[in-house]
C-alpha cells in the first residue's frame, strides 16, 4: 500500500548532496511507483501548498515524466486504466488552480500534452467551453491553455482523420472567437498573452488540414479580419522603449508576428486543391481572400515604410512570404505585377541593407555576426533571408522584371562611390546582395547583362575588396564573390580578385571577413582552374590559415573550403598531409567528445552546429584520403573511425563508413593488404553489431563489400562473426536490409568462392514478406554458378527453383560492365562441366546463343561505363526510361570486385580452345546450337583474342 509520508521523503532525499542517499531515494521512487495510486499522489502533492516548493516540483517533474512514459505502458510501471479518469479530472483541477503558478503550470500542461500524446482521445470540449463562457479571466486562461493543447497535438491530422479535432473546433471556437475581439483592442500583456494563445491555436488547427468549421466562409473571413487587425496594430509605448532583442519575445509582438504568419501559412497551404479543400474554395481564396489581405498589407507598408509602424523581423519575414507566394501563383502574379518595383524599393531592399543594429552586432559580437549572415545552414526568420528568397524567385520565375532591379543596383553602386558616407554604405550592402542573389541569372544568355557581368564585379565589388573603411562591405563583397559561381574571362580580373581574397582571408582582423574571404577562395578555384597552377605555391599557407580558424570557430564553410583546396591540391598538400590529418583528427575527437557528453541534455542549436562540422570534418578527410594516394593516413584517421564506432555515434554513420572504406582501398593500394589498424576497425565495427549496428545494416554495404573483396581471402579471421551478422540481416523484416546482405554476400561469393548462406538467401527472396529485386538474387545465383555450378545447382534443385531462377535470368536485361562479365564467367563455369546435370542440359541452345551475345556487347558496355565516369552520358543511354534502373545497375561497374581484373575475352578463348582438345562433343554441341550471326561473331572474337 502505497505510504504518502515515503514518498515525500524520498523526494526530500532526492535532493541531498551526497550522491549515495539520491541513488538510494531513486530506487525507492522506481519502487513506489508501482503501487496503485501513485501518479494520482504525485499531482496532489504537487499543487498542495503546504508542501516545500522544491518537493513540489520534484513531484511535478517526475509525475509529468511518468504520465508521457508510463499512461499506455503494458510493464509493471504502467499506470492503471482504472485510475486514468481521476488523473484526468484532477489535472485539470489543478491546472485551472495553478495557472498562474510559474514553477508549476507547464508540468500540469506538460501532463496534459502527455495523455494527449499517447493516442488518448480525452474529450476536453465541455471543459474547454465551461471555462471560456464563465467571463471570467482566470477560468478563461486555463481554457485557452487546454485548447492550445488539443489542436498542438492534433496539428498534424490529415484529412481523413480529422473528426476529432473538427469537433473540438466547431464546438469551441464559437466561444473563442468573442473573447479573441475583445482582446484584440487592449494593449496590456496579460490580454496578448490570451490572445497569443488563441493565434497559435488557430494555427495548429489549419496546420495540415483544413478545419470543416472554416468551409463557412464568413466565420473565416472574422477570423481574417482579425489576424488583419493585428498586422496594422501599433505596438503600445511601453514596448517600443524595449531594447529591439527584448522586444521580439514581448507576447504583443509574439501576436503581430503570428498574424502575419498564419495568413502567410493560410495562403500557401491552401493555394491548392486537396481531399479538404475544394476549387471552389481556392477560387475563393485568390478572389477574395487574397486582395483583401494585399490591400490591407500595402496600407501597412506604407505605414512601416514612413516608420509609424515597427515590424519585428518575424513580421517582415511572413509578410514578404505571402508576397512571394503570389509571385509565383500565376492567377495571383497580376495582383503583384503593378506594386512590384515599390515592394522592391520600400520593403525587399531596406530589409537586405545593412543598419546601425547589424553593424553593432559586427563590431561588438563577430560571432555571432558570422553565423546570423554568413551560415547557410542556420536558418532563420529574418526579413533579410525572405528578401533574398523573393530577389532569386524574381529572377528565377519573373526574370523579365529583372529590369526594375538592375538601375536600383547601378544608382546605389554610383552613389557609394561619389558620397562614401555612412548612410550610402548601408545601401551598398543591400545592393550586393540583390547583385549576389540575381548572379546566376544575370550570367544566362537571356540576361541583358551577361557580357557586361565581369565588368560589373571589377568595377563595383573589386573596389570593396581592397578599402579599410567599412569592414562589413568587405564581407559583403567577398560573400557576392563566393556566390558568383561562373569563371572569369579575364586573367587579370581572376588575379586581382584573387590576391585581394588572399590578402583578406591572411591579413584581415574581422571574423567574418576570415570566413568569407575563405569562402571566395573556394569559389575562384574551383570556377577558375586556369588559376590554379599560378597560386599552387600558396596553397599551403591558406590549409594552416585554414585549420587555425576552424579551430577557434566552428562553421560549415571552412570544412568544405578545406575539402575543396585537398580534392585540387593534393600534391601541393602532400608534404603537410600528416599533420594536416592530424589536426583534423584532433579537433573530430574534440567536437566528438563535447557531443556524447551533452547527449544526455536537451539538443540545442550550438549541439546542431557542432555536428554539422564534425559532420563535415569527417567528409574533408574522406577527400583526403582518396586524393593524397602517396601518404598513408590511416593511423591518423583510424582513431576518429573508432571513436564514432564505439561511442554510437549514429549522426556521423553514414560519414564514416565512407571514410572507413577509403581508408580500406587505400591500404590495399599502398601495402596490398589491410594493416592491423583496418583489422582493428573490422573488429570494432562488427563487435557494434552485438548491441546497436543491425539496426542500421544497410548503411555498412560499402565497407562490407571492400572488406569481402579485399580483406577476407587474405585473413579470414573475422569470417565467422561476419558470416552471423550477413545471416541475422538476410532474416531482417526490412526489405532494404535483406537487398544489401544480398547484394554482399555476391561479392563475399565472388571474392571467397563459396556460397555458405545461399540456401537462406533463396528462401529470403522467394518469401511472401518481402518484395526483394529479382535481379539481386539472380546475381546471387549468377556468382554462385561461377564459383560453385555443381552444388549451386543441386541446391536450387532441392528448393524447387532453378526454372524460376533460369527464367528471371533470361528476362533480366544486364547492361552493365559488371553484370555481363558476371553472366559469361557463369556460362564458361557451367558449360565447362564434365557432365551437365539433367535440369540445365536442356537450355545448351539458349546457354551457348547468350554466352556469344554477352560476349558481343561487352565492348559497348565497357563503352557506356567510360563515358559515364567522364560524365559524358546523355539521355540516349536511358533506353526510354527515366535513367534510375540505368544508373542503380551501373553502380556495380564502379565497385570493386574479384571480376575487374578478368579479361572475358581471354576467357573465352581459353574456354573454347580447351573444350576443343579435351571435349569435341561439347564443343560441337555447342556450335551447332548457335545461330548464324553468332558463330560469325565467336569467330570474330577468337581470332581478334588470337592475334592481340
Amino acid at each position: 500500500m502505497l505510504d504518502p509520508q515515503a514518498v515525500l521523503s524520498a523526494f526530500n532525499r532526492t535532493m541531498a548532496s551526497d550522491a549515495a542517499t539520491i541513488k538510494e531515494a531513486e530506487g525507492q521512487l522506481r519502487e513506489m511507483q508501482k503501487e496503485p495510486g501513485f501518479t494520482a499522489f504525485l499531482l496532489q502533492a504537487a499543487t498542495d501548498n503546504s508542501i516545500p516548493l522544491n518537493v513540489r516540483v520534484s513531484a511535478a517533474i517526475y509525475m509529468k515524466n511518468r504520465i508521457q512514459r508510463c499512461w499506455k505502458s503494458k510493464g509493471e510501471d504502467a499506470i492503471l486504466e482504472e485510475e486514468h479518469a481521476v488523473i484526468k479530472e484532477n489535472l485539470v483541477k489543478s491546472l485551472i488552480e495553478n495557472a498562474e503558478n510559474t514553477q508549476i503550470k507547464p508540468y500540469l500542461t506538460e501532463s496534459v500534452k502527455g495523455i494527449l500524446g499517447n493516442n488518448d482521445k480525452w474529450d476536453l470540449s465541455d471543459i474547454i467551453c465551461e471555462l471560456l463562457s464563465s467571463g471570467e479571466s482566470k477560468f478563461v486562461y486555463p481554457g485557452l491553455l487546454l485548447l492550445f493543447e488539443v489542436t498542438l497535438n492534433q496539428r498534424w491530422e490529415m484529412a481523413d482523420s480529422r473528426q476529432y479535432i473538427d469537433a473540438v473546433i466547431t464546438k469551441v471556437f464559437p466561444f473563442v472567437e468573442p473573447i479573441a475581439s475583445q482582446l484584440v483592442n487592449q494593449t496590456d500583456y496579460r490580454s496578448n498573452e490570451l490572445l497569443y494563445l488563441i493565434l497559435k491555436s488557430f494555427k495548429y488547427s489549419c496546420l495540415n488540414s483544413f478545419p470543416q468549421y472554416f468551409t463557412n466562409v464568413d466565420k473565416l473571413n472574422a477570423w481574417i479580419q482579425l489576424h488583419l487587425f493585428l498586422c496594422s496594430k501599433p505596438l503600445p509605448a511601453e514596448v517600443m522603449a524595449l531594447e529591439i532583442c527584448d522586444r521580439s519575445l514581448d507576447k504583443r509582438v509574439k501576436c503581430n508576428k503570428w498574424a502575419f504568419g498564419n495568413l502567410s501559412r493560410l495562403l500557401i497551404k491552401y493555394s491548392r486543391t486537396t481531399k479538404s479543400v475544394s476549387e471552389d474554395f481556392v477560387k475563393f481564396m485568390f478572389s477574395q481572400v487574397v486582395p483583401t489581405i494585399l490591400t490591407e498589407y500595402f496600407k501597412t507598408i506604407e505605414s512601416w515604410g514612413s516608420g509609424s509602424l515597427w515590424l519585428s523581423d518575424a513580421s517582415l519575414f511572413y509578410l514578404i512570404e505571402f508576397l512571394e507566394k503570389c509571385v509565383t501563383t500565376e492567377s495571383l502574379w497580376p495582383m503583384i505585377k503593378p506594386h512590384l518595383e515599390t515592394i522592391i524599393n520600400y520593403v525587399i531592399f531596406p530589409c537586405l541593407s545593412a543598419n546601425e543594429e547589424s553593424i553593432a552586432l559586427f563590431e561588438e559580437d563577430p560571432e555571432e555576426y558570422a553565423r546570423r549572415y554568413f551560415d547557410a545552414n542556420k536558418e532563420g526568420t529574418t526579413a533579410d533571408v525572405a528578401s533574398t528568397d523573393f530577389i532569386f524567385v524574381i529572377g528565377h520565375k519573373r526574370f523579365s522584371e529583372v529590369s526594375i532591379i538592375l538601375p536600383l543596383m547601378n544608382n546605389v553602386f554610383n552613389e557609394f562611390a561619389q558620397r562614401g558616407d555612412m548612410q550610402s554604405a548601408y545601401r551598398e550592402e543591400g545592393a550586393l546582395r540583390l547583385l549576389s542573389s540575381l548572379s546566376s541569372f544575370l550570367a544566362e544568355d537571356e540576361s541583358p547583362v551577361k557580357d557586361q557581368l565581369e565588368g560589373i564585379f571589377d568595377h563595383y565589388v573589386y573596389p570593396l575588396l581592397t578599402q579599410h573603411k567599412y569592414s562589413f562591405l568587405t564581407a559583403r563583397a567577398l560573400e557576392t564573390v563566393a556566390i558568383h559561381q561562373q569563371a572569369f574571362t579575364d586573367m587579370g580580373v581572376i588575379s586581382r580578385f584573387f590576391e585581394a581574397v588572399y590578402h583578406n582571408f591572411l591579413s584581415s582582423e574581422h571574423l567574418s571577413v576570415q570566413v568569407e574571404a575563405a569562402d571566395a577562395l573556394k569559389t575562384l578555384i574551383v570556377s577558375n582552374p586556369v588559376i590554379h597552377e599560378h597560386i599552387s605555391s600558396q596553397v599551403p599557407s591558406i590549409m594552416e590559415k585554414l585549420l587555425r580558424l576552424s579551430k577557434e570557430f566552428q562553421i560549415d564553410i571552412l570544412s568544405e573550403v578545406m575539402e575543396a583546396f585537398v580534392e585540387r591540391f593534393a600534391d601541393e598538400l602532400t608534404p603537410f598531409a600528416r599533420d594536416l590529418a592530424a589536426n583534423l583528427a584532433d579537433q573530430f575527437i574534440i567536437l566528438g567528445q563535447s557531443i556524447v557528453e551533452n547527449s544526455s541534455g536537451s539538443y540545442s542549436v550550438s549541439d546542431q552546429d557542432s555536428e554539422i562540422q564534425a559532420s563535415a570534418l569527417l567528409q574533408t578527410m574522406t577527400t583526403m584520403v582518396m586524393s593524397m594516394s602517396k601518404v598513408s593516413l590511416i593511423d591518423n584517421f583510424v582513431p576518429v573511425v573508432k571513436f564514432i564506432i564505439i561511442n554510437a555515434q549514429i549522426s556521423f554513420l553514414s560519414e564514416a563508413v565512407d571514410l572507413m572504406d577509403s581508408l580500406a582501398l587505400s591500404a590495399v593500394t599502398m601495402y596490398g593488404a589491410f594493416t592491423p589498424g583496418i583489422w582493428e576497425v573490422v573488429h570494432d565495427v562488427l563487435d557494434s553489431f552485438q548491441t546497436y549496428a543491425l539496426e542500421y545494416f544497410e548503411s555498412y554495404q560499402v565497407f562490407f563489400e571492400t572488406v569481402v573483396t579485399h580483406g577476407f581471402p587474405k585473413d579470414n579471421t573475422f569470417v565467422p562473426a561476419f558470416l552471423e551478422i550477413l545471416s541475422g540481416a538476410l532474416n531482417s523484416s526490412v526489405d532494404f536490409d535483406v537487398e544489401s546482405a544480398i547484394d554482399i554476400l555476391l561479392f563475399y561469393v565472388l571474392a571467397m568462392k563459396e556460397n555458405p548462406l545461399f540456401t537462406q538467401a533463396l528462401k529470403c527472396a522467394s518469401g511472401e514478406d518481402y518484395e526483394i529485386d529479382s535481379t539481386l538474387i539472380v546475381k546471387l545465383f549468377l556468382g554462385s554458378l561461377f564459383v560453385k555450378p555443381i552444388q549451386t545447382l543441386q541446391t536450387c534443385e532441392e528448393e524447387g527453383v532453378t526454372l524460376d531462377l533460369l527464367q528471371k535470368w533470361f528476362d533480366c536485361k544486364f547492361t552493365s560492365v559488371f553484370t555481363i562479365k558476371l553472366q559469361i564467367m557463369s556460362l564458361i563455369s557451367v558449360l565447362s562441366l564434365p557432365e551437365l546435370p539433367s535440369c540445365i542440359s536442356g537450355f545448351v541452345p539458349q546457354l551457348s546463343n547468350k554466352l556469344v551475345a554477352l560476349a558481343e556487347s561487352l565492348p559497348e558496355a565497357i563503352r557506356k561505363r567510360d563515358a559515364l565516369s567522364r560524365g559524358e552520358v546523355g539521355e540516349d543511354k536511358f533506353d526510354g526510361d527515366d535513367g534510375t534502373e540505368f544508373f542503380d545497375e551501373l553502380e556495380d561497374d564502379f565497385k570493386q570486385s574479384s571480376l575487374d581484373d578478368v579479361n572475358c575475352f581471354q576467357e573465352l578463348h581459353a574456354f573454347f580452345t580447351r573444350l576443343q582438345g579435351s571435349d569435341a562433343v561439347r564443343y560441337e554441341q555447342i556450335l551447332s546450337a548457335l545461330q548464324e550471326d553468332k558463330v560469325d561473331s565467336l569467330k570474330t572474337i577468337l581470332e581478334f583474342v588470337s592475334g592481340n
